[in-house]
């Protein structure tokens, strides 16, 4: 009988240690997870920046086409109006299309790395 427990001696150390694995293996998954969802909401954060930069991009195409006399070019173009930074470390581009009688403002507004775009279209007189 003494020579039975001799040889069980290292059950215990096997076994400490596979639970052990499963433990650190369930711990990285869980931290996976946290990490996940904290780079995601990080990025709604850049992607609401983005929009809102958009949104300034063009409010001001709007204002320089009514109240600044903006002349119309007689082809699409891209990049009419643009800011590199509009104090928040945010962006805009303008890009400007025609189709007689409608004008049509794509702003693309960007944060670091996420971009979003608003468009409006409208009737010329």
């Amino acid at each position: 009988m003494n020579k039975k427990i001799k040889n069980q001696k290292g059950v215990i150390l096997l076994l400490t240690l596979l639970v052990l694995s499963g433990i650190l293996v369930v711990t990285l998954g869980a931290a996976d997870i946290v990490m996940s969802g904290l780079k995601m909401n990080r990025l709604t954060g850049y992607s609401s920046i983005a929009f809102f930069a958009a949104e300034a991009g063009l409010e001001r195409a709007l204002w320089e086409a009514r109240y600044n006399h903006y002349s119309y070019p007689n082809l699409d173009a891209s990049n009419v109006f643009s800011s590199s930074d509009i104090g928040n470390s945010s962006s805009y581009q303008i890009n400007y299309a025609s189709s007689t009688p409608f004008v049509t403002f794509t702003s693309i507004g960007g944060y670091r790395g996420v971009k979003r775009s608003v468009a409006s279209t409208y009737k010329t007189r």
